[in-house]
């Protein structure tokens, strides 16, 4: 018996990247998924390799509310629940903040932010109503936790993110529902191109105590614990999945080194 058996899980953003490897890892251990996306050949490729008996996809605008309940309409109808939720859906718009445009500021704070509040509600709602328990973790980043050139948009939504995991965390425990946030370092993904240099990755290997770049096997780890029983005293909390980058900058710091 698998340590989902039963459960459903819906997962945003999930045709690529640390969504996708959480839904097949997911189901691989015995649950069913539906995964949302806005990226549909990419998300229907990946139910059909998952298979169509455990995974359902949807197209899905986390910052449309009614689609948002569509996608708990879904679990329901097809597997007979909502037990879990990953939000990952985000937006990239990098660039300078005198410069960025309020097109993508709004871009980047609806997808990031109002979707998790948006997707979150809908489930929480429903888990609510049925008096069920759950579990929900939200995608933050190091970047929420350290400004850096040219991210301030994003670095200011995952800030945003972990405390929206943390206000759900505490209103909901009496629900028995639990929500968490993971603080990602730099994970390989589609979203970070920049890593298929060697040199780039490389040079961030060796800043990171544990000597390489994150994998999304490595965020999906954290967020199936989140959501597991072994977590089962685990709300408002971020949890760190970062390599040590984000406890070592004093290590990089020109100066004297005690030995």
């Amino acid at each position: 018996m698998g340590r989902f058996e039963g459960k459903v899980c819906i997962v945003t953003g999930g045709a690529s990247g640390i969504g996708a490897k959480t839904a097949e890892m997911f189901v691989e251990q015995g649950g069913c998924v539906v995964v949302t996306d806005v990226n549909d050949a990419a998300g229907e490729k990946l139910v059909g390799d998952i298979g169509a008996s455990k995974a359902a996809y949807l197209h899905l605008d986390v910052t449309d509310p009614d689609a948002c309940q569509a996608g708990v309409d879904l679990a329901v109808e097809k597997f007979g629940s909502v037990d879990y939720l990953l939000n990952s859906a985000v937006k990239m718009a990098p660039g300078m903040l005198k410069d960025l445009s309020l097109a993508d500021w709004n871009t980047m704070v609806n997808i990031g932010l109002t979707g998790s509040f948006l997707m979150t509600q809908a489930v929480g709602n429903w888990l609510i109503e049925n008096e069920r328990p759950g579990s929900v973790v939200m995608m933050s980043s190091i970047g929420g936790r350290q400004p850096y050139g040219m991210s301030g948009a994003y670095s200011t939504v995952k800030a945003a993110v972990k405390m929206l995991a943390d206000h759900f965390g505490i209103e909901w425990g009496g629900y028995n529902i639990r929500v968490n946030s993971i603080v990602a370092g730099h994970i390989e993904t589609p979203l970070t191109a920049y890593l298929k240099d060697p040199e780039i990755k490389r040079g961030r290997s060796e800043v990171t105590p544990l000597g390489r770049v994150g994998q999304p096997v490595d965020i999906a780890n954290a967020v199936l614990f989140l959501f597991s029983d072994e977590a089962d005293y685990v709300t408002a909390t971020a949890l760190n999945v970062d390599g040590g980058i984000t406890r070592s900058v004093m290590n990089h710091m020109p100066g004297r080194k005690w030995s």
